[in-house]
């Protein structure tokens, strides 16, 4: 039975994996031509242009939004002549055009003319060495992130006029000379912004035998940390409750903030910000040390309950402790909701934790604002981070440390709680104890591993917070103390 068990097991978690896992389904193909001039050193015996297969790279774009390189077999390769020196190579179901300069045609009667651009193509790999960034480059031809019109800075429309004598001399036109030669379809404005909209682009390039480039660009929503803020962008109803009461609120304070005096200081942003919505969360947090002045006030009648109970294990003896129990709390206002209060906060440092990523992705409303992401006299970039970064070393260090404080002063009992009881810690408090410490521990290298692989603007806000965090345990703690003395006092009257 449990060899079945075992087998059906795997293939239960074959199919998750299998259900979970990208997909890497083809959805078009597309051809990047490196070279359109070759020399009459570089034709065969029949006059055709002999085409290496370096020549010209072929991408496989997939469902899950990336691009892989294709080999291509020499025999695929098929050359034809359309006239005066060019020349269509077919690649599959894909062509493009070639010239071939023969030196002096130029200058003959059969030339169209010397400035007269005699093949042209769009290309995102041309003149580019590394192979990830020509991945990059295709990517963007085929998928926008939502509220972008394509981006043409790392796309090449490359020519050659019939004077043009090798591949060296080739005309490259990036970004908005490229531009130019692109033609959007209606409503395309206004298609950026919905989730998974399907756009057919031409390029048309106007060269000699008039060569239209037409390609499908998709615009997609990213990870949540990489989607822009806009409040024109399509969204799911949770999105938009998210984007609506957090994110763009918060946005909206961090650039006003950092559009002050035309710095548009992104780290000033992030300050003001970040104190801001912890002020906002300060009643919470001081809701909750309401209660820990409550639980200090009845720990001396808790702990003659427990040990009037201690010895009975029955289940009459433990329910009317229950009872009791239930008695106690609500004598001095306790509940037991009260223990959730500090998860009212998550929203809120969520919320500030994707506005730092989310408000410098091009094409969000306030991207233009916080512009400049350097602090400290320019020495800190908050727009770069990782382990080639040394400011991502020092920030990371700082969190550590900053978290540790705060941690330690968390669990520091106050004067109030430290005689509260005469109980002795049982064996399962102690362990309880040994875990919660590990758990800080763990969190505490999980905040500083993240700070120094992620951008250095995280660090920065962490550390900020971590410190605003720490002024409000001091605080709150010299008023929880007052409090305390105040409600004994009260209760001694009573």
């Amino acid at each position: 039975m449990r060899k079945y068990l075992a087998i059906l097991t795997v293939l239960v978690l074959g199919l998750v994996l299998v259900a979970c896992s990208p997909d890497t389904s083809q959805i078009h193909t597309f051809l990047s031509p490196n070279k359109l001039v070759y020399t009459s050193e570089e034709i065969n015996d029949q006059g055709f242009p002999i085409i290496d297969l370096n020549d010209f790279e072929l991408y496989s774009i997939q469902k899950n939004k990336t691009s892989t390189r294709l080999e291509v077999p020499s025999t695929v390769i098929t050359s034809q002549s359309l006239g005066n020196n060019i020349y269509k190579i077919n690649v599959y179901n894909h062509s493009y055009n070639v010239y071939v300069y023969h030196e002096g045609y130029e200058n003959t009667s059969e030339s169209p003319g010397t400035d007269v651009v005699a093949v042209s193509y769009l290309s995102p790999t041309f003149g580019v060495e590394d192979e990830t960034q020509k991945i990059k480059n295709v990517n963007e031809l085929f998928f926008t992130v939502i509220t972008n019109e394509i981006n043409t800075e790392n796309l090449n429309v490359i020519s050659a006029t019939f004077s043009t004598k090798s591949n060296d001399d080739l005309i490259s036109e990036t970004g908005s000379n490229a531009l130019k030669y692109f033609e959007f379809p209606t409503n395309y404005e206004d298609d950026v912004f919905k989730i998974d909209s399907k756009n057919i682009i031409n390029v048309k390039l106007h060269d000699l035998n008039d060569t239209v480039v037409s390609f499908e660009n998709w615009t997609f929503k990213p990870a949540d940390n990489q989607l822009p803020i806009s409040t024109k962008m399509e969204n799911t109803w949770l999105g938009y409750v998210w984007d609506w009461v957090f994110i763009i609120p918060i946005s909206f304070l961090m650039q006003f903030f950092a559009s002050m005096f035309g710095l548009k200081s992104f780290g000033l942003g992030i300050l003001f910000a970040t104190i801001i919505v912890r002020t906002i969360a300060w009643p919470i947090y001081a809701k909750s040390n309401d209660m820990s002045i409550k639980m200090a006030l009845a720990q001396p009648e808790l702990t003659k309950l427990q040990n009037k109970y201690a010895l009975k294990k029955d289940p009459a003896s433990q329910q009317k402790m229950q009872m009791e129990m239930m008695q106690l709390y609500k004598k001095h206002g306790i509940s037991i909701l009260g223990c959730f209060t500090p998860i009212l906060q998550m929203p809120l440092f969520l919320a500030m934790f994707q506005t730092v990523y989310r408000i410098t992705v091009p094409g969000g409303m306030y991207a233009a604002n916080v512009s400049n992401h350097t602090v400290l006299f320019g020495l800190i970039d908050l727009s770069i981070g990782g382990f080639n970064d040394v400011w991502s070393y020092v920030l990371a260090v700082i969190v550590g440390l900053t978290m540790w404080l705060l941690q330690y002063l968390s669990q520091k009992k106050p004067s109030y709680a430290k005689n509260t009881g005469t109980q002795v810690k049982t064996e399962q408090a102690e362990q309880q104890a040994k875990t919660m410490k590990t758990v800080s521990r763990v969190m505490i290298g999980m905040m500083v591993l993240t700070t120094l692989t992620s951008v250095n603007a995280l660090g920065f806000y962490w550390v900020i917070g971590n410190l605003y965090s720490i002024g409000q345990s001091f605080i709150n703690r010299k008023l929880s103390e007052k409090k305390y003395e105040k409600s004994k006092a009260a209760q001694s009257i009573i």
